[in-house]
Order: structure tokens, then sequence, then C-alpha cells
């Protein structure tokens, strides 16, 4: 893989927040992820359920005791007399075939796929995690930029009522100024309710308390080089879990069938009579018995097949978790090279120059040295433009989350 050269372009969120132990990274969202996710900490417990099953697939059968006894003499009008007559009998089952071998074998493939399946987990949720984070760090932006137009505005507002008073401005454009004053905030309260709902959604991720306030900090990776889309589908299918899972469900699907044609093999049932008395002829006897099933009708057959086609049915579906894998891939990284190619559109000379800009047309504006019509253009103008450069950044860093979820690996760590 080619060297990653990072570079990072830092939200200013210190201007919008006081306290610094309020901000939370994305390494350390990560970290508390995998330590307080209550739906990974659940899925951990799949393991040991996996392994608690190859426990019990190595024991062996029981032995099975029979007592056989006199529970009545009509001569002697007696119950339960075993001193007349009684029989023990002790009983084992024995598997083979490899019935025994392949079921252990069976369990343990099992454990392998509870293995990949948490990953599996874990993947989905730090993907889940880096596109609600970027989530919030794009309204949170958007946030200290509606505050700071707003500002503006109420500054801006408060002379226009003292001009109108004075008449040195009409009621026409007072109206207009504050219609569009009031539209700037209806953005500013839709933007608010879109951050506390993925606010939520993040804190239920990390498992913070209802009441916990937090801003995040998000870096913008920059690569210098690209990448090679035909490696990464490479990589893909032999790292991602989900594509690991298809192929160890063969291998599951394999033994499965040993097994299945092990059983159609009937067990032996082996049987060892130490104490007798008066329940045959002989005096005193000692004896064995053995069990085993004819198997005429029954050999498992109906299983054996079922088994056969679900392994075939486990081929095509492994092809085909490959195929989507490797398109996937190659779509998460051709929107990975677009989105890159948006943000360097925009760099910070020019939004130090729009903003500066900004400044200006305020002033101006006061002074009546431009018309009411070409203040609000210019703002909306400032604002639609910052907000795209929030987008593009949000964007990008959804963009990179889907790289390293499709590729199943951390190709650009943040």
């Amino acid at each position: 893989m080619k060297k990653l050269f990072l570079l990072f372009l830092f939200i200013p969120v210190s201007v919008f927040c006081q306290e610094r132990d309020t901000v939370i990274s994305f390494q350390e969202a990560k970290a508390r992820l995998m330590n307080y996710n209550l739906g990974l900490l659940a899925a951990h417990y799949e393991i040991g359920i996996a392994k608690a099953k190859v426990i019990q697939a190595k024991v062996w059968n029981n032995p099975n005791f029979i007592i056989n006894g006199e529970m009545y003499n009509q001569e002697t009008n007696e119950y339960f007399n075993l001193r007349n007559q009684s029989l023990w009998q002790l009983e084992q089952t024995f598997s083979w075939a490899g019935k025994h071998t392949n079921s252990v074998r069976l369990a343990r493939i099992g454990v392998e796929m509870a293995e990949k399946q948490l990953e599996d987990v874990i993947r989905a949720l730090l993907f889940e995690l880096g596109n609600t984070y970027s989530e919030l760090a794009s309204l949170q932006q958007k946030e200290i930029l509606y505050r700071q137009v707003i500002t503006n505005y109420d500054r801006l507002m408060e002379a226009t009522r003292k001009q109108l008073e004075v008449g040195a401005i009409s009621t026409t454009e007072a109206v207009r100024l504050e219609a569009e004053y009031l539209d700037v905030k209806a953005d500013a309260i839709e933007n608010y309710n879109r951050k506390e709902r993925v606010h939520a959604e993040l804190r239920t991720l990390l498992r913070y308390p209802q009441d916990t306030t937090f801003y995040v900090e998000q870096k913008v990776p920059i690569v210098a080089e690209d990448f090679d889309p035909i490696y990464l589908a490479t990589q893909a299918v032999e790292s991602r879990p989900d594509v690991q899972v298809a192929k160890i469900n063969i291998r599951y699907e394999e033994r499965n069938l040993r097994l299945q044609q092990s059983t159609g093999f009937p067990d032996i049932k082996v049987g060892f009579q130490p104490f007798d008395r008066a329940s045959n002829y002989i005096r005193p006897y000692h004896g064995f018995t053995t069990e085993i099933f004819i198997p005429i009708y029954d050999r498992n057959q109906g299983r054996i097949k079922q088994s056969k086609l679900t392994l075939e049915q486990n081929n095509l579906e492994y092809k085909q978790i490959e195929n989507r894998a490797r398109n996937e891939v190659h779509g998460a990284y051709n929107r990975y090279v677009n989105s890159k190619s948006g943000l360097a559109n925009y760099n910070t000379e020019f939004l130090n120059r729009l903003h500066d800009l900004n400044q200006s047309t305020n002033q101006n504006f006061q002074k009546r040295n431009i018309s009411l019509l070409q203040f609000i253009d210019q703002q909306r103008i400032y604002i639609l433009t910052n907000i795209q450069w929030i987008e593009l950044k949000k964007q990008f860093i959804s963009t990179v989350n889907e790289l390293n979820f499709t590729v199943g690996q951390t190709v650009i760590d943040y």
C-alpha cells in the first residue's frame, strides 16, 4: 500500500465551547464505543455461547442405570420384594463412524464464525459512529455560523430600528430586512433540532446519560497519494468479516455434511448386568446386552441431501458476497476521489476573503454605501458558501468512513 501523508484541518470548536473537557475527539469516541456500547458488549456473549457448544460437543453420553425388580407377587401377596427378584443393569451408548469427532469440529468452526461475526458488528458500529460523529460536527459548525450571522443581524436590526424612528430608512426596507433576519433564525432553529437528534444518537452509541452535553473535534485527513482500487478490493475479499463468514459457512456445511453422513450409522448401546436375583434360570447370573438400530428405513438420507444442497447454496452466496465486496470498494473509492477533489476547491485564503467581505458588507450597509438588496445577496452568498464547505467536509469524511468500511480495514485514520 502506498504510504500515507496525513495533514489535518481542525474545525474551530474552541469558539463554540468554553470547557476543554467537554470536547470528545473521534479517537476517544472509538475507544469509548469499544468499552461501553451495549450492543457490542452483548455481541461478545455470542463467542462464549459458541465455546460452550464446543464443551457440550466434547462430552460423552451419560451411562444409564436400570433396576428391574418384582412389583407384586401373587403367591405371597407382597409388593416390591426385591429380595425375591431383582436385576441391575448398567448401559452405555457409543457413537462411531466419526459422529463425535465431527460434532466437536463443527462446534469449533462455529466459534470461528462467532468471532468473525463480532468483527463485523464492530465494523458496522465504527461505520455508524464515524458518520454520526461527522454529522454532529457539521451541525455544530453550522450552529457557530448561524450564531455569528444572527449576532451581526441583531446589531444591524438595532441600528435599523433607530434609523426607522428618525426616518433614515424606509418601512419597506426595514420589513424586508427583518424578514430576512427571521428566515436565518428559522434555519438556525431547524439546524439546532437536527443537532439535538444526532446528539442523542451519538450519546446512545457511546452510552452517555441523556443529560450529557459534549462537542466533537472533527479532523479532516488530506491524503497526499491515491490508492489502487484493485488492491483495495483484494484486501476487502481477504479481510472483510462478512466475506470471511461466508467462506467459513462453506467449511461449516462441509463438516455438517460429514456429520450427517456419520449420523446415518446408528449408535451402539452396550449393557452390563452385575447383579441378578431370580430373574434368570441361571443363578447367579452375570450378563451383558447389546442394542443397535437396523438402518433399513431411516438412514438420515433427508438431512444428508439437505446438507448437500445447503453447501451448494453457500458456495453461490460466497461468490455473490465476494463480487459485491469488490464492487462496493470500487464505488466507495470513486466517491472518495470525487469528494476529495470537490473539497480541494475550498482553501483557507478564499474563506478568509469571504469572511472579510462579509464584515465589510455589514459596515457598508450601516453606512448606506450599498443597497438592501446588495446586502441581502451578500449575506446569502456568505451563508450558502460556508454551508457548502461544511457539507463537503462532511461528505468527504463520509466517503473516508465508507472506504474503511467496504475494505474492512482502517485505510485512512483520522
